[in-house]
């Protein structure tokens, strides 16, 4: 199909700039520029405008012998020596005995339930990771019904309706020897063969900072007390108190007594820079919206396609309103304390700028992070709904604090650290506990 007026596809792009920037520095001897001198790049164009071949890309992320240039089968065929190149070791396989794999479209009727023929997976068109779990420590299906991958006695090799996820020829019944390196640490029914031990791990015995096993947190604005234990939020949360990122209290603030919760739409990418550009994406989703329960409307007196207000202790912006049944209401608590909470669904593609435009969900939000790889931690929170447009536009940046706090002491988001513990009946003195200890 051939693209309309000037447009082109990524791919073209990505090219013709590679074989641009090639040009510029062709004469250079600086040793700095030979990634650019020596990359190779002579991919065969087709059509009036120079398209590259999609396929010979693929195959060069495939991999193949530089000897003769025929793609490799998988890659346990790549090798150190400077014998093989790949693009990418895991599309290793993709373009296998020179097919495009991906492109398979085999009907099921013609082949097993897990169709291997239909398009590529990878790696090594493996459908399921660790399928050896897939078969007893015998290496026998637990059941027909479960049947997946299994041990093949006379053949010497693990098969199955799936690319077997284990070494090929290694037998349920192999144990290590004692000084076995590498894969050969693996025994023959240890399934998780990229983990150290083969085990399967329920909690990760390092690197978390909140771990080593998960457990349920509060957010950090949240309109209930944590059910599970005193353990609010988070004790390794990354937070910034400053006058400009104020936090609602840690539950139940009468300010704000609605959930809000933040998602992405299909037809909007991120923060939206890029697709409120796009004409026929903009008409899809032409303006902000906040989505709430039939009954939610009815208590606050929000109607469908009308205008609303949201609000927080940051913030305050305008949107439509759309009532849906996805949104529902959240029985929370039992006994006397039973209560029913409502949601607030915002998505957060909109800003000032673009085809179409609208207020930013992110204005709304608190900065607050989690402990590990410091990603927002606060895309659900508390705030209020109004029906109508009564913004005037504040930020607690530009115009100060927009609401006053409550009377009342907050609630504690945080246990007190331990700190004189008692010894034990074995006489070693317990450690002490690190909860309260803000980041």
């Amino acid at each position: 199909m051939e693209a309309p007026g000037d447009c082109r596809s990524e791919l073209w792009f990505m090219y013709h700039l590679g074989t641009r920037l090639k040009g510029l520095y062709r004469d250079s001897s600086e040793p700095k520029d030979r990634p650019i001198r020596d990359l190779t790049w002579g991919y065969p164009t087709m059509d009036p405008h120079d398209e590259p071949d999609a396929e010979a890309v693929l195959k060069e992320i495939n991999g193949y012998t530089v000897a003769d240039g025929k793609p490799v089968g998988s890659f346990q065929e790549l090798a150190d020596d400077g014998s093989t190149a790949c693009g990418c070791w895991i599309y290793s396989g993709c373009y296998k005995d020179g097919v495009n794999q991906p492109a398979r479209r085999k009907p099921g009727s013609e082949q097993t339930w897990v169709a291997p023929a239909w398009g590529w997976a990878w790696p090594s068109n493996r459908r399921i990771l660790y399928n050896r779990a897939s078969a007893d420590p015998e290496g026998k299906p637990w059941s027909e019904r479960k049947k997946y991958v299994w041990w093949e006695d006379s053949k010497g090799k693990w098969t199955g309706f799936d690319e077997p996820d284990f070494i090929p020829d290694r037998p349920p019944s192999y144990r290590p020897e004692e000084g076995a390196q590498g894969k050969d640490t693996i025994s023959g029914d240890d399934p998780f063969i990229m983990q150290a031990d083969g085990k399967g791990w329920m909690f990760a015995p390092n690197g978390l900072l909140d771990g080593p096993l998960p457990t349920h947190y509060e957010p950090e604005e949240s309109i209930c007390k944590n059910a599970l234990y005193g353990q609010q939020c988070n004790p390794a949360r990354v937070e910034w108190d400053r006058k400009d990122n104020p936090y609602h209290k840690a539950w139940g603030d009468p300010r704000f007594p609605y959930v809000i919760t933040t998602y992405r739409l299909t037809e909007h990418h991120t923060a939206g820079a890029m697709t409120r550009w796009l004409s026929w994406l903009a008409e899809l989703q032409p303006e902000m919206f906040c989505e709430v329960s039939p009954q939610l409307a009815a208590e606050k007196g929000l109607k469908n396609g009308d205008w609303a207000t949201v609000s927080t202790a940051r913030a305050e912006i305008e949107c439509r309103v759309l009532v849906t049944d996805r949104v529902q209401p959240l029985t929370v608590g039992r006994g006397r304390n039973k209560r029913t909470v409502h949601q607030i669904g915002l998505p957060y593609h909109w800003g000032s700028k673009g085809l179409v435009r609208g207020d930013a969900a992110n204005e709304l939000i608190s900065f607050v992070a989690d402990p590990n790889v410091s990603i927002q931690e606060s895309k659900a929170l508390t705030g209020n709904i109004e029906p109508g447009r009564r913004s005037r536009q504040r930020r607690v940046v530009t115009t100060g604090p927009l609401q006053p706090k409550p009377p009342g002491r907050d609630h504690p988001r945080d246990l007190p650290p331990a700190r004189r513990r008692p010894e034990g009946w074995h006489g070693v003195k317990a450690g002490e506990s690190k909860e309260g200890e803000q980041t």
